[in-house]
Protein backbone atom coordinates (compact mmCIF):
# COMPACT_ATOMS: atom_id res chain seq x y z
CA UNK A 1 0.00 0.00 0.00
CA UNK A 2 2.58 2.05 0.81
CA UNK A 3 4.63 2.19 -2.49
CA UNK A 4 1.15 2.17 -4.60
CA UNK A 5 1.08 5.57 -2.38
CA UNK A 6 4.30 6.81 -3.41
CA UNK A 7 3.47 6.13 -6.83
CA UNK A 8 0.87 8.12 -6.99
CA UNK A 9 2.75 10.39 -4.85
CA UNK A 10 5.08 10.91 -7.50
CA UNK A 11 3.27 10.97 -10.35
CA UNK A 12 0.75 13.66 -9.04
CA UNK A 13 4.20 15.49 -8.45
CA UNK A 14 5.38 15.17 -11.89
CA UNK A 15 2.07 15.64 -13.76
CA UNK A 16 2.87 19.05 -14.97
CA UNK A 17 6.41 17.80 -15.91
CA UNK A 18 8.96 21.10 -15.88
CA UNK A 19 5.75 23.40 -14.79
CA UNK A 20 5.54 21.86 -11.68
CA UNK A 21 8.68 23.29 -9.82
CA UNK A 22 6.49 26.35 -9.91
CA UNK A 23 2.68 24.81 -9.31
CA UNK A 24 3.39 23.06 -6.14
CA UNK A 25 4.89 25.46 -4.50
CA UNK A 26 3.33 28.11 -5.59
CA UNK A 27 -0.36 26.09 -4.24
CA UNK A 28 1.04 25.83 -0.84
CA UNK A 29 1.95 29.29 -0.87
CA UNK A 30 -0.72 31.20 -1.82
CA UNK A 31 -2.82 28.54 0.16
CA UNK A 32 -1.09 29.41 3.30
CA UNK A 33 -1.72 32.93 2.68
CA UNK A 34 -5.35 32.74 1.87
CA UNK A 35 -5.84 30.71 5.08
CA UNK A 36 -3.76 32.83 7.35
CA UNK A 37 -5.46 36.08 6.47
CA UNK A 38 -8.63 34.64 7.08
CA UNK A 39 -8.02 33.26 10.59
CA UNK A 40 -5.76 35.85 12.07
CA UNK A 41 -8.61 38.77 11.09
CA UNK A 42 -11.02 36.55 12.45
CA UNK A 43 -13.03 38.27 15.86
CA UNK A 44 -15.35 35.47 16.84
CA UNK A 45 -17.19 33.93 14.16
CA UNK A 46 -16.63 36.75 12.21
CA UNK A 47 -13.68 37.30 9.44
CA UNK A 48 -14.27 40.47 8.51
CA UNK A 49 -16.95 43.25 9.11
CA UNK A 50 -19.71 41.64 6.30
CA UNK A 51 -18.86 38.08 6.34
CA UNK A 52 -18.84 34.83 9.20
CA UNK A 53 -15.86 31.94 8.55
CA UNK A 54 -17.36 30.12 5.50
CA UNK A 55 -18.57 33.11 4.08
CA UNK A 56 -21.16 32.68 1.48
CA UNK A 57 -22.32 29.62 2.81
CA UNK A 58 -24.47 31.95 5.64
CA UNK A 59 -26.91 31.96 2.43
CA UNK A 60 -27.51 28.95 2.27
CA UNK A 61 -27.91 28.18 6.13
CA UNK A 62 -29.66 31.13 6.65
CA UNK A 63 -32.18 30.50 3.61
CA UNK A 64 -32.47 27.20 5.28
CA UNK A 65 -34.05 28.82 8.93
CA UNK A 66 -35.89 30.85 7.39
CA UNK A 67 -37.44 28.40 5.09
CA UNK A 68 -38.18 26.31 7.93
CA UNK A 69 -39.64 28.94 10.10
CA UNK A 70 -41.53 31.17 8.33
CA UNK A 71 -41.62 29.12 4.43
CA UNK A 72 -40.53 31.16 1.52
CA UNK A 73 -41.96 34.29 2.06
CA UNK A 74 -39.13 34.49 4.57
CA UNK A 75 -36.22 33.80 1.88
CA UNK A 76 -37.28 35.90 -1.22
CA UNK A 77 -38.56 38.98 0.15
CA UNK A 78 -34.93 40.81 0.17
CA UNK A 79 -36.12 42.82 2.84
CA UNK A 80 -37.03 40.10 5.12
CA UNK A 81 -34.38 38.01 4.48
CA UNK A 82 -31.83 41.06 5.03
CA UNK A 83 -33.32 42.03 8.33
CA UNK A 84 -33.62 38.30 9.80
CA UNK A 85 -29.87 38.12 8.37
CA UNK A 86 -28.71 41.43 10.29
CA UNK A 87 -30.25 40.41 13.47
CA UNK A 88 -28.57 36.98 13.65
CA UNK A 89 -25.40 38.14 11.93
CA UNK A 90 -24.93 41.87 12.43
CA UNK A 91 -24.55 42.66 8.78
CA UNK A 92 -26.34 42.36 5.71
CA UNK A 93 -25.36 44.01 2.56
CA UNK A 94 -26.16 42.58 -0.82
CA UNK A 95 -26.58 39.40 0.40
CA UNK A 96 -29.50 37.45 -0.60
CA UNK A 97 -30.64 33.75 -1.43
CA UNK A 98 -30.67 33.71 -5.71
CA UNK A 99 -30.71 30.04 -5.61
CA UNK A 100 -33.94 28.36 -6.99
CA UNK A 101 -36.36 27.47 -5.15
CA UNK A 102 -35.87 23.72 -5.03
CA UNK A 103 -32.26 24.31 -3.77
CA UNK A 104 -34.03 25.33 -0.50
CA UNK A 105 -34.79 21.46 -0.27
CA UNK A 106 -31.10 20.65 -0.11
CA UNK A 107 -30.82 24.09 2.29
CA UNK A 108 -33.32 22.81 4.57
CA UNK A 109 -31.11 20.18 6.76
CA UNK A 110 -28.35 22.71 6.75
CA UNK A 111 -31.02 25.02 8.53
CA UNK A 112 -31.51 22.68 11.50
CA UNK A 113 -28.39 23.09 13.54
CA UNK A 114 -26.00 25.97 14.52
CA UNK A 115 -23.96 27.73 12.07
CA UNK A 116 -20.43 26.07 12.61
CA UNK A 117 -22.07 22.36 12.71
CA UNK A 118 -24.14 22.88 9.44
CA UNK A 119 -21.13 24.57 7.62
CA UNK A 120 -18.72 21.84 8.69
CA UNK A 121 -21.15 19.09 7.64
CA UNK A 122 -21.39 21.53 4.24
CA UNK A 123 -18.03 20.99 3.34
CA UNK A 124 -17.50 17.72 4.59
CA UNK A 125 -20.55 16.06 2.71
CA UNK A 126 -19.86 17.85 -0.66
CA UNK A 127 -16.11 17.10 -0.40
CA UNK A 128 -16.42 13.87 0.27
CA UNK A 129 -19.26 13.81 -2.60
CA UNK A 130 -16.38 15.67 -4.97
CA UNK A 131 -13.95 13.24 -4.03
CA UNK A 132 -15.74 10.55 -5.19
CA UNK A 133 -17.05 11.63 -8.36
CA UNK A 134 -13.34 12.48 -9.49
CA UNK A 135 -11.82 9.32 -8.15
CA UNK A 136 -12.24 7.37 -11.34
CA UNK A 137 -11.00 10.68 -13.24
CA UNK A 138 -7.96 10.41 -11.56
CA UNK A 139 -7.58 6.79 -10.77
CA UNK A 140 -7.42 6.17 -14.76
CA UNK A 141 -4.36 8.14 -15.08
CA UNK A 142 -2.77 6.79 -12.39
CA UNK A 143 -3.15 9.66 -10.28
CA UNK A 144 -4.22 9.10 -6.37
CA UNK A 145 -7.52 10.21 -5.43
CA UNK A 146 -6.68 11.98 -2.28
CA UNK A 147 -5.37 14.54 -5.27
CA UNK A 148 -9.01 16.37 -4.54
CA UNK A 149 -7.23 17.64 -1.22
CA UNK A 150 -4.94 19.51 -2.77
CA UNK A 151 -6.30 21.20 -5.72
CA UNK A 152 -6.38 25.24 -5.75
CA UNK A 153 -9.96 25.76 -6.23
CA UNK A 154 -10.60 23.15 -2.97
CA UNK A 155 -8.44 25.51 -0.70
CA UNK A 156 -10.62 28.39 -2.36
CA UNK A 157 -14.08 26.85 -1.87
CA UNK A 158 -13.52 25.58 1.79
CA UNK A 159 -12.62 29.67 2.29
CA UNK A 160 -15.77 30.48 0.61
CA UNK A 161 -18.30 28.23 1.41
CA UNK A 162 -19.55 27.88 -1.53
CA UNK A 163 -20.95 25.14 -4.24
CA UNK A 164 -17.60 23.84 -6.15
CA UNK A 165 -17.53 21.13 -4.72
CA UNK A 166 -21.14 19.80 -4.95
CA UNK A 167 -21.79 21.34 -8.95
CA UNK A 168 -18.34 20.25 -9.68
CA UNK A 169 -18.59 16.86 -8.10
CA UNK A 170 -22.01 16.34 -10.43
CA UNK A 171 -20.49 17.47 -13.49
CA UNK A 172 -18.33 14.69 -13.13
CA UNK A 173 -20.61 12.30 -11.82
CA UNK A 174 -22.80 13.11 -15.12
CA UNK A 175 -20.25 13.15 -17.93
CA UNK A 176 -18.61 9.99 -16.39
CA UNK A 177 -21.94 7.98 -17.15
CA UNK A 178 -23.49 9.87 -19.97
CA UNK A 179 -23.03 7.53 -22.25
CA UNK A 180 -23.30 3.90 -20.29
CA UNK A 181 -25.47 4.99 -17.53
CA UNK A 182 -28.55 7.81 -18.87
CA UNK A 183 -30.33 7.84 -15.60
CA UNK A 184 -27.57 8.57 -13.32
CA UNK A 185 -26.20 10.75 -15.17
CA UNK A 186 -29.24 12.80 -16.18
CA UNK A 187 -30.21 12.95 -12.24
CA UNK A 188 -27.25 14.26 -11.87
CA UNK A 189 -27.45 17.03 -14.00
CA UNK A 190 -30.82 17.47 -12.72
CA UNK A 191 -29.20 18.48 -9.49
CA UNK A 192 -26.99 20.46 -10.91
CA UNK A 193 -29.78 22.82 -11.81
CA UNK A 194 -29.85 24.42 -8.21
CA UNK A 195 -27.29 26.05 -9.62
CA UNK A 196 -28.78 26.45 -13.36
CA UNK A 197 -25.72 28.66 -14.71
CA UNK A 198 -22.82 26.51 -14.40
CA UNK A 199 -24.81 23.22 -16.66
CA UNK A 200 -25.51 25.98 -19.38
CA UNK A 201 -23.66 23.50 -22.12
CA UNK A 202 -25.41 20.56 -20.76
CA UNK A 203 -28.46 20.51 -23.36
CA UNK A 204 -25.68 21.34 -26.08
CA UNK A 205 -23.47 18.69 -25.49
CA UNK A 206 -26.49 16.24 -25.07
CA UNK A 207 -27.92 17.08 -28.45
CA UNK A 208 -25.04 17.02 -30.51
CA UNK A 209 -24.25 13.23 -28.82
CA UNK A 210 -27.88 12.84 -29.54
CA UNK A 211 -27.78 11.79 -25.69
CA UNK A 212 -31.80 11.57 -25.67
CA UNK A 213 -32.37 9.34 -22.64
CA UNK A 214 -29.40 11.31 -20.62
CA UNK A 215 -31.54 14.68 -21.35
CA UNK A 216 -34.99 13.18 -20.79
CA UNK A 217 -33.90 11.80 -17.08
CA UNK A 218 -32.54 15.42 -16.66
CA UNK A 219 -35.53 17.19 -17.68
CA UNK A 220 -37.77 14.51 -15.68
CA UNK A 221 -35.14 15.12 -12.50
CA UNK A 222 -35.42 18.70 -13.24
CA UNK A 223 -39.11 18.78 -13.28
CA UNK A 224 -39.45 16.47 -10.19
CA UNK A 225 -37.68 18.83 -7.99
CA UNK A 226 -39.56 21.47 -9.19
CA UNK A 227 -42.78 19.68 -8.36
CA UNK A 228 -41.34 19.29 -5.28
CA UNK A 229 -40.67 22.47 -4.33
CA UNK A 230 -44.21 23.91 -5.36
CA UNK A 231 -45.68 20.92 -3.17
CA UNK A 232 -43.62 22.21 0.12
CA UNK A 233 -43.00 25.93 -0.71
CA UNK A 234 -45.93 27.19 -2.53
CA UNK A 235 -45.71 28.23 -6.57
CA UNK A 236 -45.08 31.57 -4.89
CA UNK A 237 -41.68 30.89 -4.48
CA UNK A 238 -41.24 30.21 -8.22
CA UNK A 239 -42.82 33.41 -9.75
CA UNK A 240 -40.84 35.41 -6.94
CA UNK A 241 -37.51 33.59 -8.05
CA UNK A 242 -38.37 34.14 -11.89
CA UNK A 243 -39.46 37.60 -11.61
CA UNK A 244 -37.66 39.43 -8.92
CA UNK A 245 -34.74 37.34 -8.05
CA UNK A 246 -33.31 36.70 -11.18
CA UNK A 247 -33.63 40.43 -11.48
CA UNK A 248 -31.54 41.21 -9.06
CA UNK A 249 -29.25 39.07 -9.52
CA UNK A 250 -28.80 40.46 -13.44
CA UNK A 251 -28.51 44.06 -12.36
CA UNK A 252 -25.44 42.91 -9.87
CA UNK A 253 -23.95 42.50 -13.78
CA UNK A 254 -23.66 46.06 -13.84
CA UNK A 255 -21.84 46.79 -10.09
CA UNK A 256 -19.92 43.29 -9.90
CA UNK A 257 -16.91 45.15 -11.32
CA UNK A 258 -17.03 47.76 -8.86
CA UNK A 259 -16.71 45.63 -5.86
CA UNK A 260 -13.61 44.27 -4.41
CA UNK A 261 -15.18 40.50 -4.88
CA UNK A 262 -15.20 41.00 -8.20
CA UNK A 263 -11.13 40.34 -8.02
CA UNK A 264 -12.07 36.47 -8.09
CA UNK A 265 -13.87 36.35 -11.19
CA UNK A 266 -11.83 34.60 -14.23
CA UNK A 267 -14.32 36.02 -16.74
CA UNK A 268 -13.73 37.60 -20.31
CA UNK A 269 -16.08 40.40 -19.31
CA UNK A 270 -13.86 41.13 -15.73
CA UNK A 271 -10.47 41.03 -17.71
CA UNK A 272 -12.40 43.82 -20.55
CA UNK A 273 -13.64 45.87 -18.06
CA UNK A 274 -10.56 46.38 -16.39
CA UNK A 275 -9.04 47.09 -19.59
CA UNK A 276 -11.78 49.43 -21.34
CA UNK A 277 -14.05 50.45 -18.88
CA UNK A 278 -16.57 50.44 -21.96
CA UNK A 279 -20.06 48.51 -21.49
CA UNK A 280 -20.30 48.38 -24.87
CA UNK A 281 -17.16 46.55 -25.47
CA UNK A 282 -16.95 44.07 -22.78
CA UNK A 283 -19.97 43.01 -24.11
CA UNK A 284 -18.93 42.79 -27.60
CA UNK A 285 -16.15 40.97 -26.32
CA UNK A 286 -18.28 39.04 -23.98
CA UNK A 287 -19.53 37.58 -26.82
CA UNK A 288 -17.11 37.00 -28.99
CA UNK A 289 -15.14 34.77 -26.49
CA UNK A 290 -18.12 33.33 -25.44
CA UNK A 291 -18.77 32.58 -29.07
CA UNK A 292 -15.25 31.04 -29.33
CA UNK A 293 -16.18 28.44 -26.73
CA UNK A 294 -19.41 27.43 -28.05
CA UNK A 295 -17.58 26.66 -31.51
CA UNK A 296 -14.47 25.33 -30.22
CA UNK A 297 -16.72 22.45 -28.38
CA UNK A 298 -18.83 21.79 -31.91
CA UNK A 299 -15.65 21.48 -33.91
CA UNK A 300 -14.57 19.17 -31.50
CA UNK A 301 -17.74 17.10 -31.69
CA UNK A 302 -17.54 17.13 -35.37
CA UNK A 303 -14.48 15.53 -35.45
CA UNK A 304 -15.17 12.44 -33.09
CA UNK A 305 -14.31 13.39 -29.37
CA UNK A 306 -16.32 11.26 -27.23
CA UNK A 307 -18.83 12.35 -24.86
CA UNK A 308 -16.75 12.37 -21.89
CA UNK A 309 -14.24 14.59 -23.56
CA UNK A 310 -16.51 16.93 -24.30
CA UNK A 311 -17.96 17.49 -21.23
CA UNK A 312 -14.84 17.92 -19.69
CA UNK A 313 -14.03 20.54 -22.45
CA UNK A 314 -17.28 22.11 -21.40
CA UNK A 315 -16.27 22.46 -17.86
CA UNK A 316 -13.44 24.43 -19.16
CA UNK A 317 -15.97 26.42 -21.38
CA UNK A 318 -18.17 27.67 -18.81
CA UNK A 319 -16.09 30.34 -16.97
CA UNK A 320 -15.45 31.86 -20.92
CA UNK A 321 -19.02 32.03 -21.77
CA UNK A 322 -20.48 33.33 -18.36
CA UNK A 323 -20.38 36.82 -17.28
CA UNK A 324 -20.91 36.12 -13.66
CA UNK A 325 -18.50 33.13 -12.66
CA UNK A 326 -16.15 33.14 -9.87
CA UNK A 327 -12.80 31.00 -8.93
CA UNK A 328 -14.41 29.03 -5.96
CA UNK A 329 -16.83 27.46 -9.41
CA UNK A 330 -13.40 26.16 -10.66
CA UNK A 331 -12.96 22.94 -8.30
CA UNK A 332 -13.92 20.50 -11.45
CA UNK A 333 -12.33 22.50 -13.81
CA UNK A 334 -8.76 21.98 -11.70
CA UNK A 335 -9.34 18.32 -11.95
CA UNK A 336 -9.75 19.09 -15.86
CA UNK A 337 -6.10 19.94 -15.57
CA UNK A 338 -4.72 17.22 -13.93
CA UNK A 339 -6.68 14.84 -16.90
CA UNK A 340 -4.96 16.58 -19.69
CA UNK A 341 -1.65 16.87 -18.10
CA UNK A 342 -1.69 13.54 -17.26
CA UNK A 343 -3.01 12.31 -20.59
CA UNK A 344 -1.32 14.63 -23.39
CA UNK A 345 2.05 15.98 -21.44
CA UNK A 346 4.33 13.38 -22.93
CA UNK A 347 6.87 15.63 -22.92
CA UNK A 348 8.32 17.07 -19.33
CA UNK A 349 8.96 20.33 -21.09
CA UNK A 350 5.56 20.26 -23.12
CA UNK A 351 4.44 23.74 -23.66
CA UNK A 352 0.64 21.72 -23.36
CA UNK A 353 1.57 21.28 -19.69
CA UNK A 354 2.57 25.17 -19.16
CA UNK A 355 -1.03 25.61 -20.13
CA UNK A 356 -2.59 23.36 -18.11
CA UNK A 357 -0.81 24.11 -15.50
CA UNK A 358 -1.63 27.80 -15.63
CA UNK A 359 -5.20 26.78 -15.64
CA UNK A 360 -5.03 24.38 -12.81
CA UNK A 361 -3.35 27.68 -10.66
CA UNK A 362 -6.06 30.18 -11.73
CA UNK A 363 -8.50 29.97 -8.96
CA UNK A 364 -5.57 30.95 -6.36
CA UNK A 365 -3.60 33.36 -8.50
CA UNK A 366 -7.13 34.96 -9.86
CA UNK A 367 -6.92 37.85 -6.95
CA UNK A 368 -3.32 38.04 -6.67
CA UNK A 369 -2.68 38.84 -9.95
CA UNK A 370 -5.91 41.13 -10.26
CA UNK A 371 -4.82 43.23 -7.60
CA UNK A 372 -2.16 44.26 -9.53
CA UNK A 373 -4.35 45.02 -12.75
CA UNK A 374 -3.11 41.46 -14.46
CA UNK A 375 -6.31 39.55 -15.88
CA UNK A 376 -4.68 36.96 -17.45
CA UNK A 377 -7.32 33.99 -16.22
CA UNK A 378 -9.38 33.81 -19.72
CA UNK A 379 -6.19 33.86 -22.32
CA UNK A 380 -5.12 31.45 -20.05
CA UNK A 381 -8.40 29.32 -20.58
CA UNK A 382 -8.92 30.08 -23.70
CA UNK A 383 -6.03 28.12 -24.36
CA UNK A 384 -6.23 25.30 -22.67
CA UNK A 385 -10.06 24.61 -24.14
CA UNK A 386 -7.98 24.92 -27.77
CA UNK A 387 -5.08 22.14 -26.53
CA UNK A 388 -7.23 20.33 -24.74
CA UNK A 389 -9.86 20.34 -27.75
CA UNK A 390 -7.03 19.61 -30.16
CA UNK A 391 -5.20 16.84 -28.46
CA UNK A 392 -8.65 15.22 -27.68
CA UNK A 393 -9.20 14.63 -31.30
CA UNK A 394 -8.49 10.91 -32.05
CA UNK A 395 -5.52 10.01 -33.63
CA UNK A 396 -3.79 13.80 -31.72
CA UNK A 397 -2.65 12.69 -28.05
CA UNK A 398 1.06 12.52 -28.50
CA UNK A 399 3.16 15.26 -28.56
Amino acid sequence: MMRELGRGFLKLVMVFGLWGVAVWPATGWYSYKLIHKELTGMQGLHVNSQALIGRDFINIWHGGQEALHHGAAGVYDRDIYRKTLFEKAGFAGLYAYSYPPHMLLLSLPFGMTGYLVALAAWLILTFGLFCHAARPWLRDLGLPGWAGLILPATIVNIWAGHFGFLIGALALYGWRRAENNPMRSGLAFAVMTVKPHMGILVPLVLAMKRQWKTAYWAAAGTGALVALSILVFGSWSWTTWLSSTLSFQAGLIEIVPTQPYSYMMPTSGRMLYALTRDPGLVMIGQIVIGFYAVATLIWAHKRSVPIRDLGLLSIVAIPLILPYSFNYDMVALCVVALVCAARFGVKWYSPDRAVYAAAFMIPLILVPLARLNLWPSPIILMLFLGCAAWRMVPGRNSI
